[in-house]
């Protein structure tokens, strides 16, 4: 499984041309083939939208246009890994997926700078749901480069862990690596 953490191209709907996205579009397909993969859906992934795909840039009430055209629920909607979304576009979805016996579902979080309650109530319900899997949470910025939570992180973090399932929370967006254990 992958989890790509965002930011798929730099100027999100303000991409006249397309060309970022149908670069971005063109890479995934090449793990999406079940040819070169041997897998009927190719490698099993999912997509972050992270501060770049929205447009204006960072606003997480903006619009994702181009993101859910080629990121959307059309794109996955047919794979027997893809579990759903949230609302009514593809910005916050989740995956199930196993790996040698071990069952996984993996919830993707939209770019919010402070982190949207609504969006973390419904994740929290997905994990209570599917208590008996591995849980994996990704969205673009939960972590500085110090390993400090984002207000998004924060508020994710908090709401979350309290599932015994949640064993894993990756990110992207800042430069270089960091971790913490809690």
């Amino acid at each position: 499984f992958i989890s790509h953490y965002g930011d798929c191209v730099e100027h999100g709907d303000n991409n006249g041309d397309k060309v970022e996205w149908l670069r971005a579009d063109s890479a995934f397909k090449i793990i999406e083939d079940p040819i070169t993969t041997q897998l009927p859906f190719g490698i099993p992934f999912s997509v972050c939208v992270g501060n770049h795909d929205q447009s204006p840039n960072g606003d997480p009430n903006g619009t994702t246009t181009l993101y859910n055209q080629y990121f959307g629920s059309t794109r996955f909607s047919n794979r027997n890994y893809y579990g759903g979304h949230y609302g009514s576009n593809n910005d916050n979805h989740y995956e199930l997926f196993t790996v040698n016996g071990y069952n996984f579902i993996a919830i993707s979080l939209e770019y919010d700078e402070i982190g949207n309650s609504t969006v973390l109530a419904w994740a929290d319900a997905l994990l209570k749901t599917y208590a008996n899997r591995r849980a994996i949470i990704t969205s673009h910025f939960l972590l500085d480069i110090k390993g400090n939570f984002s207000a998004q992180g924060l508020a994710t973090f908090n709401t979350l862990k309290n599932n015994a399932n949640l064993f894993l929370i990756l990110c992207g967006h800042i430069g270089g690596e960091a971790q913490r254990t809690d």
